[in-house]
């Protein structure tokens, strides 16, 4: 039976089963051969702010003058005008993130 390595690499710190004989593993010498730089990393606690545009489906009993009840585009410049009339209608439950941007980033910690 073949001893398992218990080194680790130089370069990433992984434990592989093989070294080559400047304490590397594979991926690592393939990346130091193709003039690869690695770029370091750092763990950091952020806190950040984001903006959510999400989407649902809702049904809502409301007024609205008469001569727009059944003209589509005018209901819905209406329902924008007045979310007050409908917005309690909305099941939170319901909503679907459609997209999500980070807006703002307040700072980090190490």
């Amino acid at each position: 039976m073949e001893a398992v390595n218990e080194i680790a690499c130089a370069e990433c710190g992984d434990v592989p089963e093989l070294l080559d004989e400047d304490l590397t593993c594979g991926p690592c010498r393939i990346r130091i051969h193709l003039g690869v730089t690695v770029i370091e990393k750092k763990t950091v606690t952020v806190r950040f702010e984001i903006e959510e545009i999400v989407t649902c489906d809702v049904e809502a009993e409301v007024t609205v003058p008469a001569d727009i009840a059944e003209d589509d585009d005018a209901l819905l410049a209406w329902l924008e005008e007045n979310n007050d009339a409908w917005v309690d209608e909305i099941d939170p439950l319901s909503q679907h993130v459609a997209e999500r941007t980070v807006t703002d980033v307040y700072g980090t910690a190490a």
